[in-house]
Parts: structure tokens; sequence; C-alpha cells
């Protein structure tokens, strides 16, 4: 049997359930390269466990997938996904490749940065269109599609949640400061954003030290020293209404 476990954004977000699931755990996995796993959290689950979990690489879950869900066919497997395994990152797949080799395969869901980065935000689920993903730079790599994704949001009243990317080499979330530069260096002149645009900026969403604040991109760096070595996300506000305005204020100063 193959069991997805939704780690949520935080420790206590891991249910009675999923506890019970993951110490009667045969084989007890993790994949850490879609979403950031603190360590104060790796060695929770390694406490509750008895043991540390083995991590699996992207190569595992795609390349190697028949390979990895094989494991499964006689003994249990527990595989961990931060956030929930079929929202944000979505593992659909593997629930078909487990039912291709006739292995029997359940999730236990939990919080995702969908549901609480929009709940957190005050912002009306129904007015969010398509979300985007900032995803690091490198010297032959510069994709800035993404910025017409949360223009034509903007200009249809919608909102974006805009996610940033992990570094899995040295193992960190994509710092606000790197998200400003990217996002400068990828406006147009046909783009409805400029360096003056209001975003709002989520950080370390269902942990005691969350953050949400309001700024513009030219002005993301000054929140660098407050937000340091914390997961953020980012939402792109489309038109908001008066009960909008008000619950996003209201979610700001709750964390200032």
């Amino acid at each position: 049997m193959l069991l997805l476990v939704g780690l949520g954004l935080g420790a206590k977000d891991l249910s009675a359930l999923a506890l019970e699931e993951i110490r009667r755990a045969d084989e007890l996995l993790i994949e850490t390269y879609t979403s950031f796993v603190p360590k104060e959290y790796m060695d929770f689950i390694e406490k509750q466990a008895g043991r540390k979990p083995t991590p699996l690489a992207r190569k595992d879950l795609e390349d190697n997938l028949r390979q990895t869900v094989a494991l499964a066919k006689n003994q249990k497997v527990v595989l961990l996904v931060p956030g929930d395994p079929l929202i944000a990152t979505t593992h659909s797949i593997i629930l078909n490749e487990a039912k291709a080799q006739g292995i029997k395969c359940e999730v236990i869901h939990a919080p995702s940065v969908f549901s609480t980065a929009i709940g957190e935000s005050g912002l009306d689920v129904y007015k969010f269109g398509p979300t985007v993903t900032l995803t690091f730079w490198s010297e032959k790599y510069k994709p800035k599609a993404f910025i017409d994704s949360i223009s034509r949001n903007i200009q249809n009243g919608q909102h974006t949640l805009v996610l940033l990317d992990i570094d899995q080499k040295d193992c960190r979330p994509m710092k606000i400061s790197e998200a400003k530069e990217i996002l400068l260096h990828s406006l147009s002149g046909n783009s409805a954003i400029s360096p003056a645009t209001e975003v709002i900026v989520l950080a370390n969403l269902g942990r005691s030290d969350k953050a949400i604040r309001r700024v513009a991109i030219s002005e993301m760096d000054a929140l660098s020293k407050e937000l340091e070595g914390k997961v953020i996300s980012l939402i792109f506000p489309g038109k908001l209404s008066f009960a909008e305005e008000e619950s996003l204020e209201r979610a700001i100063a709750a964390t200032s």
C-alpha cells in the first residue's frame, strides 16, 4: 500500500491519523524538492517516527516513478509531501502509476499554500485568476511569461497568487530581494505592472512568525531583513472590493 501524507505548512498541521500512519510505515519517504521543509519540522518528523525519512530526489518521482511506486507492492510505504499532496504540488501521476501496478493508494490531505495564502490575505477566492511560479533565473534560462499572466489577471480585475521557487542546491526559499530583481527585469511596456505596482507579501504562513505586508515592487527590498530565511509567496491584487480592502488591512495589522 502507498499512502501520500500532506505535511501542511507546519508541524502542527499533521493530523492524528497522519501521525499514526507515519509511525506504522514500513518505508518512510519524503520529497522536499517541490517546497522547503524547515529543519525543525524534519526533526519533529524524526522524533514522531523514531527514524529519519528517506529523502527522494525529483528523478525518483519522475524518471524512476515506476520503481519508486513498486516499493509499495509488498509493504506499507508512506510518502510525505509538503503542503497538500494533490494541490499546488500535484502528485496525481503517482496515483495513476499505483493504479497501473495494482497497488492500493490513499491520500491524507493537509493545508496548502493555495488555501492558506488566499485565506490569510482576506481576498475573495473566486476572484483569483491562474496561479504563476517565479522561478530562479540562470545565465541561459530567464523565463518572463509569468508577467503576461499576471497582467491579464489584473486587466480582468483578478488577483494572482505567485509561488516563489526553491533553490534545491542550497536548500533555501527564494529571497524577497531576488524576487524583486526578477520582477523588475521582466517588466515590459505592454505590461499592466510597473515598479510602483503594489504586491501583497505573505511569509511563513501557518507558523507563529507569519507576516503579511503590502508594498510596491520597487520597495520590496525594505522587507529583506524582516523576512530573511522565511518562505514567501506573493499576491498581485486585481480590483479590490471594500470588504477585501478591509480584510486585507486587518490581516496586515494582525501580523505587524
